[in-house]
């Protein structure tokens, strides 16, 4: 994506004024489920359900999280039972997953400058955590808020888990920008009256984030590392 010297001012502009940077996992910091197929992790969790009397089978998805949420619509104790089920391979997932080009950059770059990083993520928490050590980034990331268990209508579009970081950060919402890939990140960051940039290698996502009120959108992280030196 070619930039033009406004847009590139933009980001500049929204980055270095962030005290706290708030980034969404799966997309902007890694490719979650790159080794670990989320039709495949679909697949085990429907198969997991049903064995426990759970007929997830009419919920036509490939995302582990949308048969979660399905879950706990057929009670509580389905959907913790399920829940702890998706967080072992999501675990299994980030212990194999890709990093998305220019994250690692961004958040060292940005943890370096003073910069607040902080992930905030509809994955769990374990995952995420799994992921990072990984990578040796725990120590550039101040805090992780994951998926709260048990609690899937705090999960994004949802704005708890964005206002969640900012309460954790002591931020005002001016002073922190969030970067997500998905329109329900754009859609909790503007009930949050946080700044959101969008990720998407996608056209057609791209212009969905736009649509979704980001403010601007990148296909390539390395694009906001720079722009956060400039």
């Amino acid at each position: 994506m070619t930039l033009s010297a406004g847009a590139r001012a933009q980001l500049a502009y929204l980055l270095r004024g962030a005290r706290a940077l708030l980034l969404d996992f799966d997309g902007p910091v890694a490719h979650l489920f790159a080794g670990h197929p989320a039709p495949d992790v679909a697949d085990a969790v429907r198969h997991f359900a049903t064995v426990r009397g759970i007929d997830l089978s009419k919920v036509h998805t490939s995302d582990p999280l949308v048969l979660l949420r399905a879950a706990y619509r057929h009670s509580p104790d389905s959907g913790r039972d399920v829940e702890a089920h998706v967080i072992e391979h999501e675990t299994r997932a980030a212990a194999v997953a890709q990093p998305t080009p220019g994250a690692h950059e961004l958040i060292r770059t940005a943890a370096s400058a003073g910069h607040h990083v902080l992930v905030v993520s509809n994955n769990s928490e374990r995952a995420i955590r799994t992921y990072l050590a990984r990578h040796d980034l725990t120590d550039h990331v101040a805090h992780i808020i994951g998926r709260p268990f048990g609690h899937p209508e705090q999960m994004k579009p949802d704005p708890h888990l964005l206002r969640a970081a900012l309460d954790i950060a002591r931020a005002a919402p001016a002073d922190a920008v969030f970067i997500g890939d998905s329109i329900t990140d754009a859609i909790a960051g503007t009930a949050a009256a946080v700044p959101c940039i969008g990720y998407a290698t996608d056209p057609e996502r791209a212009e969905g984030l736009t649509d979704a009120d980001a403010l601007a959108v990148v296909d390539d992280m390395h694009i906001l590392a720079v722009a956060l030196r400039a």
